[in-house]
């Protein structure tokens, strides 16, 4: 996916709380594959959040994950896309596409990520009845 297809899509979504940089990675992600995974993402932030659109955010962000750093989240340039809401995101859980593990969020989320590509993701409590979930696309040079 391109950058400017991204941005499309970031304003398309105004109905949530978008944040950006000011620029924006490609991906190697398919358009189609990443709007499942992004529909997903907000139909979870959705259940949570008691159908609050605009309390829920949208974040965009380009990421390094230095190999010094990486452990189970791999090294590389990624763009991180991320969904914040109200509502009981517990347990935190991580999804890497080559083990299995309880499921990540939904099961439709999970197949969604499978399908496109995504090189990792989790789930955070931010507490004061907040979470967010997080998925990691691999960028392009």
């Amino acid at each position: 996916m391109l950058a400017i297809e991204l941005e499309g899509v970031l304003n398309a979504h105004a109905f949530l709380r978008v944040e950006r940089p000011p620029e924006l990675w490609d991906t190697a992600v398919e358009l189609e594959a990443f709007l499942r995974v992004l529909g997903e993402m907000i139909a979870a932030a959705l259940v949570r959040s008691g159908q609050q659109l605009g309390e829920i955010t949208l974040n965009a962000s380009n990421v390094t994950v230095d190999p010094s750093a990486a452990d189970s989240v791999p090294a590389g340039d990624f763009l991180a896309i991320t969904i914040r809401s109200r509502g009981d995101w517990s347990p935190e859980a991580t999804w890497l596409p080559d083990r299995s593990a309880p499921t990540f969020v939904s099961s439709d989320l999970e197949g969604a990520l499978a399908g496109a590509g995504a090189a990792y993701g989790y789930t955070r409590v931010l507490g004061g009845d907040k979470g967010s979930v997080t998925v990691l696309f691999a960028a392009t040079a």
